[in-house]
């Protein structure tokens, strides 16, 4: 038995490369037809195949109940918890949602749409792994076909970013009719609900009428969930050990303000301890008593906090808080497809999205400390509230104070916007016994993000002259919207042609030959005021830039035997400023007798760097909780003499920039795969990969330049101000310790990164006589080793089933990656109706600290919980003192899901369909790292990376054929 899948106008399709399990529906075998496999420019017969793809057909994907891409990329076990979910703001990222094959990173997954390129996303995010952000919020779930999953290196045949593989997304083609649809969706308490609608219209059938036009549309909504509304989490275990939700706290910043006195004239040194409150702070209690608390070591203050035992008026900030912020999306695309004769065919594709967020925030405040401006070229004055003697909000006669203050009147939050645009024409067909396709794709991306109520440096810095909070508060001209926008987009002429010559034992040999020329571009501009540094402490991101690729590739198929098939490919690609990048990748198939084969692949594969990369300009950060190891005890909670607590949770400007003299990431993959087929109803496929990435460009950790401030001093940037020195026994002050100002975070080419493991694949179909049919589909990943360098020639640890900057101290990286990860579904049909039913597992992740680079500790110890003098360092979390008494295996806990689902055909051209994931209702793993941010708001409350917060979630949906 086999799957023979239409033949489609467009230079891809594709299922698995073996025979039996591309047997997943068809009733009865089929004729064989030649079709092209993602992974390959070379049609073959659909039962063949080197490299390991992944399909997940539109069966599949009805199955999981998923209501956008991203969503459904949560069920493929290869996919790593380093991608990014568009549930909340998500920083730099907000707004966009992406996926990372095998944890390697965004950047490294090569997402294409109906096999070719998509356009970046307009974003120039600095987190490493997300230079490139391919958007799958413009690809709607209801438009796909199938998706087909290419799990190795692929730069031999796509180019730059496909070294941890190629996630190609298929639309519905050559469709005639209408249909309309509508769906709904939300948990058993009616949040994260979500609903949308959408249609499709074809008509003309290519083989007789000659032409075929397609057009689909799918408009959305997701609604707001407050995050103290989600609780299908380890909520009341948050209460118990973070503190989170456990009392009314919000924030001791309100719009009554609180006074910090000069430690000593001239040092704009504000700070207090426990020590020296008395004298140096004084709260306003102008709020009704119902709002007023007494800070407690519950609400999150460390108990060295000046906040303990002392009222303040409280500020609910958590209102603002979200589990899943409000969306609107829309999706509109069309193909249609002209028959030039008998041997020749045209093609056109037009696509629109446009997806909105609207995040909410708390409005903006003032601190005591001085905060950073930023121009578009680097750091503006800064500002710092410093009410002179005799202001009249200056509560201290003979010294200057400064202030902490919120503009409760001022609206937070942010806004974005994103649009991509996407046309296509093209041509393909038949000549003199070779395949030949070549095409024109436009796509462009923009966006547009508001930051609400920015205030306005002119006039903030009034309050340093006299104006006082109440007048500054009420002036119209204080704060200001700030929007940003971006553009980035290719253009892109692709020309392929394939053909069959010779002939060996099992065949004829198959070549390819093509070439392709993209220009890439992106513009990013910051709004005049925010560029020309008069906003408060907002960061830049400022890029305008282009550049021409130029790539040129051959495959060819050797049949050797009938029982033996080699692949070999190899791919040039020139980037302006890069010698010429050369990658070969060679795959075999090994038949031994039927039912059983054997495959394998070598390839060699780079990533050009980001073209935000090299271009000048790029993105500012502000950099929050840093440990500063000059000013604050190794313990990261005790500050020094001379020093606060705010040093060992400090905020800091961040200044990256381009670096021309990138060059390249460079990886090695290798494959090794088995497939058993004992029946025709039953296959088995085992495949062992291994993918080493090298140079990996990076942007400079804080915490690398703060831990290696004596070798490279340039990097860090503190007050110089004597009088704000930490101080010795003696209490002399000591050099160059200072309140950090600055890190400067340049783009580096550092380390490397190795994934190895094995992925396992099982299907089943049976036919049950009067009772219908039964198929069945495993899917996992069982990871045998991940490790990290952060530089060249670092020691490696194998990382997995850990957090890697948990498991190795040295590390920045938070990258969570548990060991086994798998699904299986099975579906029964039986004439008018289908259940599916389906497991999601993933695994545990250990919390333990095993290593500090080359230091290996002779015991591991958990790194939440309270210290115990067998700690190999002293530096444990302590905010979550009673974590080991609750996990005393120290591990964020397994979790393991059911989902179940009905579809009935009964009524004419109705389908109806009811979907029910996490159906026993299971919450989402405790994780400590999730409790409770620096400034003592609940954190999202489980893991993004791993798990979920909806519970019991149900999706309702209908679909009318006309």
């Amino acid at each position: 038995m086999q799957l023979t899948l239409k033949r489609s106008v467009m230079a891809v399709a594709a299922t698995l490369a073996v025979p039996a399990v591309l047997a997943q529906q068809a009733p009865a075998p089929q004729p064989s037809q030649t079709v092209y496999i993602t992974g390959s420019n070379l049609k073959r017969a659909d039962k063949e195949g080197t490299s390991p793809v992944q399909v997940v057909t539109a069966q599949d994907i009805k199955d999981t109940g998923a209501q956008t891409v991203q969503e459904l990329m949560r069920f493929v076990p290869a996919i790593g918890s380093d991608s990014n979910y568009d549930s909340t703001d998500g920083g730099f990222s907000r707004g966009v949602a992406t996926a990372s094959l095998r944890g390697l990173s965004s950047t490294s997954t090569l997402i294409l749409l109906n096999g070719r390129r998509m356009s970046p996303a307009a974003y120039a995010d600095p987190n490493d792994g997300n230079s490139t952000l391919y958007d799958l919020n413009s690809i709607p779930v209801s438009a796909l076909d199938r998706v087909e999953i290419l799990k190795d290196g692929a730069s031999a045949v796509y180019g730059s970013d496909a070294i941890g593989g190629v996630i190609n997304f298929i639309t519905k083609s050559n469709y005639q009719g209408f249909e309309f649809g509508a769906r709904a969706s939300a948990n058993d308490d009616g949040e994260f609900a979500r609903r949308g609608v959408s249609a499709a219209w074809g008509k003309g059938d290519l083989d007789t009428d000659g032409y075929n036009v397609f057009f689909t549309a799918d408009v959305s909504k997701r609604d707001r969930t407050a995050l103290r509304d989600a609780t299908d989490i380890a909520f009341s275990q948050y209460q118990q050990l973070n503190g989170r939700f456990a009392t009314p706290y919000g924030s001791q910043i309100s719009q009554y303000p609180t006074f910090y006195r000069e430690s000593a004239p001239g040092t704009r040194n504000f700070g207090v301890n426990r020590a020296n409150a008395a004298d140096r702070l004084r709260t306003t209690l102008g709020c009704d008593p119902s709002e007023q608390l007494v800070g407690t070591t519950q609400m999150g203050f460390p108990a060295t906090s000046v906040w303990v035992g002392r009222t303040f008026c409280n500020y609910d900030a958590t209102r603002f808080l979200e589990a899943q912020s409000e969306g609107k999306d829309a999706v509109v695309m069309s193909r249609g497809v002209l028959k030039l004769g008998a041997n020749a065919r045209a093609f056109a594709e037009v696509a629109y999205a446009r997806s909105e967020r609207t995040y909410t925030g708390t409005p903006i405040t003032l601190g005591q400390s001085s905060t950073n401006n930023f121009t578009a070229t680097g750091v503006a004055e800064p500002f710092q509230a410093i009410l002179e003697i005799g202001h009249p909000d200056n509560p201290f006669p003979n010294a200057r104070a400064s202030v902490g203050y919120r503009f409760a009147n001022l609206q937070g939050g942010t806004q974005n916007l994103n649009e991509s645009t996407r046309l296509l024409v093209g041509a393909e067909g038949e000549l003199r016994g070779w395949t030949w396709d070549t095409g024109l794709l436009w796509n462009r991306s923009e966006r547009e993000e508001t930051y609400n109520d920015r205030l306005y440096l002119p006039t903030l810095r009034k309050l340093n002259t006299g104006t006082t909070l109440a007048q500054l508060a009420a002036d119209p001209t204080l704060a200001q919207d700030v929007s940003n926008l971006g553009r980035a987009s290719i253009l892109q002429w692709d020309a392929k042609a394939s053909t069959q010559f010779g002939q060996l034992q099992g065949g004829a040999m198959g070549l390819a030959l093509g070439v392709e020329v993209r220009r890439e571009k992106i513009q990013l501009d910051p709004t005049p005021v925010l560029a020309t540094g008069q906003i408060f402490g907002l960061v830049n991101s400022i890029i305008d830039g282009e550049r021409d690729v130029k790539s040129a590739f051959v495959e060819l198929r050797t049949p050797l035997l009938k029982n033996l098939e080699l692949d070999f490919a190899g791919r040039a690609d020139k980037y302006p400023g890069i010698k010429t990048n050369y990658v070969p990748k060679v795959g075999a198939k090994w038949t031994a007798f039927d039912g059983l084969a054997f495959r394998g692949t070598y390839t060699k594969g780079f990533r050009a760097p980001a073209l935000v990369q090299v271009t000048p300009g790029g993105s500012q950060v502000f950099l929050r909780d840093l440990f500063d190891r000059r000013r604050c005890e190794a313990d990261e909670r005790t500050p020094k003499p001379g020093a606060t607590e705010v040093d060992c949770a400090k905020t800091a400007a961040g200044t990256g920039g381009a670096n021309p003299d990138l060059v390249p990431e460079k990886s090695r993959s290798y494959s090794l795969g088995l497939i058993y087929s004992p029946t025709s109803s039953m296959d088995f496929l085992v495949e062992y990969f291994r993918i080493r990435k090298e140079g990996e460009v990076v942007q400079g950790s804080a915490f690398e330049a703060i831990k290696n401030e004596d070798r490279f001093p340039q990097n860090v940037v503190r007050d110089t101000n004597p009088a704000n020195f930490v101080t010795d026994a003696n209490g002399n002050p000591v050099e160059n310790t200072g309140p950090l100002l600055m890190v400067k975070l340049p783009w580096e080419n550092q380390g490397a990164t190795e994934v190895r493991g094995i992925d396992f694949e099982v299907r089943h179909r049976a036919r049950v006589g009067d009772w219908g049919t039964v198929s069945t589909k495993l899917n996992g990943t069982y990871m045998t080793h991940y490790s990290l360098s952060q530089h060249a020639g670092d020691i490696e640890h194998n990382l997995v089933g850990g957090n890697a900057g948990i498991y190795d101290w040295n590390l920045s990286s938070g990258k969570e990656m548990p060991r086994l990860k798998f699904n299986v579904a099975s579906t029964w049909t039986r004439g008018d109706h289908a259940v599916n039913a389906s497991v999601n597992y993933v695994g545990t992740v250990s919390l333990k600290r095993h290593v500090n680079a080359g230091t290996v500790y002779d015991q591991p110890f958990c790194h939440y919980g309270t210290a115990k003098p067998g700690d190999a360092e002293p530096n444990r979390d302590a905010t979550v003192p009673l974590y080991e008494e609750y996990y005393p295996d120290c591990k964020i806990g397994r979790w393991v899901t059911f989902g179940l689902g009905y579809t009935y055909t009964g009524f004419k051209n109705l389908t109806l369909n009811v979907n029910v994931q996490n159906l026993f209702d299971k919450r989402a793993p405790y994780d400590p790292a999730e409790g409770i941010s620096s400034t003592f708001l609940p954190e999202a409350g489980y893991n993004q990376g791993l798990h979920n917060n909806y519970g019991r979630y149900f999706t309702v949906s209908a679909k009318y054929a006309f």
